[in-house]
């Protein structure tokens, strides 16, 4: 419905165009952008009899006066397809590698162009059929002020239906035509890639898979430079549909926009894909010690940072954080930069659970499976315990922040690497990565209380501050 909107918007807007501007001037009868009419050329190939003329490894030049029509399918209006105008005549399509931005104002999808080929080139890129001026190894973008003697504009306003396939046809090469608007039915997002943003990063590959008892799954490709980027993915089942391509041999949709998705209904397991929240202690009762297992669907946890990624203390793609029943390490598919005290929900639905070096963690997680719930800082008090309490819970209170009073620090004279924190019940490693800002920083040398992340390393129990000016006191 949207996506008739838009074109009956710009039908409009074409209609209110032609007819200001035959009040002002006097325009010829066989005005092609008024008259809404196909310019008087007479193509000489299909679209698949041209892309026939694209033989070998490397673009070829087409030397004769090649015409070629289609509709324009796929266009930049989004953001998600870039530089390239799709188009498809029949059940075939090809690419139009274009140096030029906003090239849906006067290419918009629904719009017959005709081709002038000579001059130009075709290319098999892999499967995905393009056209464009001499690239190298595949077709290059024709420069914007060259579009008008290669492409002649037709009717607009109109449609094309897409094709229906299932999911499993993809598996199959050749069996889906490249540069085409196709459909799925019956489909939704895999479990994790549901409810999150379509991009981020610099784009998104997601999942998309049937209802079979061995789900077959399509990649869909998301640039984080469209429109609906920090848009949330469905999470329900019903029908996908885009501009399907090939890369790295393996079948990829595009949306154009939201329009193309209608995934209201009930999952094929029957939930409805609307994630609840799952408190974390709840996580780690899940705990597979040395194996993998994977949390349930339709799950997220709502948690505050606990940890600085600015003192780089801990990987980038790693971060500790805590709810009011337990705490837990999450590691992204991408660096974090959420400050200490941001609240955050992530969607965990399908993640997997998994230990690493001795420390449970959810792994594997798209850094879009996380929103800000809460961007003000919010404070976690550190539970304060003596290091005899901490050893002796270390299982319940893995990955909380804590606080040791009546302390001292002794070992090489600076925070790099393992130093021992010592109370008046027993002793504890205070480890800090020689990567962190602060680590040739001086520690000091009386009494003082730390705070710090409980945490540990292949079986040697750990505290990790995260910066000595709030955590060393």
């Amino acid at each position: 419905m949207k996506r008739a909107n838009q074109i009956l918007r710009y039908t409009f807007i074409m209609m209110l165009a032609a007819l200001t501007f035959t009040s002002c001037v006097k325009k010829e009868y066989d005005d092609i952008e008024t008259l809404n009419v196909d310019p008087n050329l007479t193509t000489t190939h299909t679209i698949k009899q041209f892309q026939a003329l694209a033989t070998g490894s490397t673009p070829v030049q087409i030397t004769t006066d090649v015409i070629v029509a289609g509709i324009v399918v796929g266009d930049d209006a989004s953001g998600n397809i870039y530089k390239k105008i799709i188009l498809q005549q029949d059940s075939s399509g090809i690419a139009i590698q274009v140096d030029v931005t906003n090239f849906n104002t006067e290419y918009p999808i629904g719009r017959h162009v005709y081709v002038k080929c000579k001059g130009l080139y075709i290319a098999n890129n892999s499967g995905n059929y393009e056209i464009g001026v001499n690239g190298g190894s595949s077709a290059g973008r024709i420069p914007a002020n060259l579009l008008p003697q290669y492409l002649v504009k037709g009717k607009w306003g109109q449609t094309v239906t897409p094709m229906v396939f299932p999911v499993a046809s993809t598996l199959t090469a050749g069996t889906v035509p490249t540069n085409t608007l196709v459909k799925f039915e019956e489909v939704e997002f895999e479990s994790g890639a549901n409810g999150v943003s379509w991009a981020n990063g610099s784009s998104s590959n997601y999942n998309i898979e049937d209802c079979a008892a061995i789900p077959n799954t399509l990649v869909v490709y998301t640039s984080s430079y469209c429109t609906f980027a920090l848009d949330k993915t469905p999470t329900g089942k019903g029908t996908i549909q885009g501009i399907y391509t090939v890369y790295n041999g393996a079948g990829e949709l595009q949306i154009r926009d939201t329009y193309d998705v209608d995934m209201d209904g009930v999952r094929c397991d029957g939930s409805t894909g609307v994630p609840t929240q799952m408190p974390v202690d709840s996580v780690r009762l899940l705990d597979p010690g040395a194996g993998v297992t994977y949390l349930p669907g339709d799950k997220f946890i709502r948690v505050v940072v606990t940890t600085d990624y600015s003192t780089s203390m801990i990987t980038a793609k790693n971060m500790y954080c805590q709810d009011a029943t337990g705490a837990i390490q999450v590691r992204f598919t991408a660096s974090n930069t959420f400050a200490v005290g941001t609240e955050l929900d992530i969607n965990v639905s399908g993640m997997e659970l998994s230990t690493f070096a001795g420390v449970l963690q959810i792994n594997n997680v798209p850094l879009g499976n996380a929103t800000v719930h809460s961007p003000a800082t919010l404070n976690i008090t550190p539970r304060t315990a003596t290091i005899a309490d901490i050893n002796a819970n270390y299982a319940a209170w893995e990955g909380q922040l804590v606080k040791i009073t009546g302390a001292t620090i002794t070992g090489t004279g600076t925070y790099s690497g393992s130093q021992t924190l010592t109370d008046a019940t027993g002793t504890i490693t205070l480890f800090t990565t020689s990567s962190a800002t602060f680590a040739g920083s001086s520690y000091p040398t009386g009494t003082v209380s730390v705070t710090g992340v409980l945490t540990e390393y292949n079986g040697t129990k750990e505290i990790l501050i995260r910066n000595p000016t709030n955590d060393v006191q």
